[in-house]
């Protein structure tokens, strides 16, 4: 449904005063609290270093989900642990720089995320990233990138990736890369689709003020990519194709709710190949 394009009423600045205002309580919150679950996680249920950073995260962005729910209606589909595979190849679509926390949605904690290298540079952040040990995909081939995912698939990690590698601007899904889709068709783990929606009008890319704009998070289907082996060396681009077209057509309702209305398209020219 589409909000006021407004962001200088007295309601919005309240809400953003109150919404960033508890952002920052947040962060401040699991800083001080985070060495104590460390321990208790690290003792108590007997977690590796990496997982229990991985689960402190998972918790923040739960914390996250439910601060924003304050301010802004946030639809949940996220299924039961169970409809999760272990380990999966999560892929999401990217509107906003709130995308990463909304995966606190899922039921599931022992995932990372295939990142590029400026996230790692944010205080705070970047030394959680680097104890989960997520993947740092800058100057990474895409052999590279498969040689590593598939190491953290095989210790049962399930990996968190935004094929579009990028924000969109304006809602609509940008390329699919085709790293995701050959890790999935070498390593035969499976993928499961989440879609985010509404994330980009909530707080849309180069801006700073959010807006009323309702987000829903919801699971699609898992996808099998031993399915594809028919296709031969064309496995990861038919399986790219038809992921990307689960994503449209999960979306296409909401892409009449942008200004100017976005012309779907199953892909460019560049995703046939």
């Amino acid at each position: 449904m589409a909000t006021s394009q407004n962001p200088y009423t007295l309601r919005s600045i309240l809400r953003n005063i109150g919404f960033y205002c508890g952002f920052l309580i947040l962060n401040l919150f699991i800083f001080i609290i985070s060495p104590f679950l460390y321990l208790i996680l690290r003792t108590a249920k007997k977690h590796s270093q990496g997982q229990a950073v991985r689960r402190i995260i998972w918790i923040y962005g739960r914390m996250w989900v439910i601060l924003t729910s304050l301010f802004v209606e946030i639809k949940i589909d996220t299924k039961k642990a169970a409809d999760y595979p272990k380990p999966s190849i999560i892929l999401v679509n990217h509107q906003s720089f709130f995308d990463a926390f909304c995966m606190g949605a899922l039921p599931i904690y022992d995932i990372i995320f295939l990142v590029r290298e400026w996230p790692f540079r944010i205080p705070f952040y970047g030394h959680y990233m680097r104890q989960a040990k997520y993947i740092n995909s800058e100057n990474m081939s895409c052999e590279e990138f498969v040689c590593e995912a598939k190491e953290k698939l095989n210790r049962g990690i399930s990996i968190i990736i935004f094929p579009e590698g990028t924000r969109s601007k304006n809602g609509q899904l940008g390329r699919f890369y085709s790293g995701a889709f050959k890790l999935a068709t070498e390593s035969k783990h499976p993928i499961v689709p989440v879609c985010i929606d509404g994330s980009g009008k909530f707080l849309p890319k180069g801006k700073f003020l959010i807006t009323a704009n309702p987000i829903s998070i919801r699971t699609l289907p898992t996808i099998d990519p031993n399915e594809f082996k028919k296709f031969g060396q064309r496995a990861h681009i038919e399986l790219r194709k038809n992921v990307k077209k689960m994503f449209l057509k999960d979306l296409e309702q909401s892409f009449l709710h942008y200004d100017p209305i976005l012309q779907v398209q199953t892909c460019s020219p560049r995703e046939t190949q």
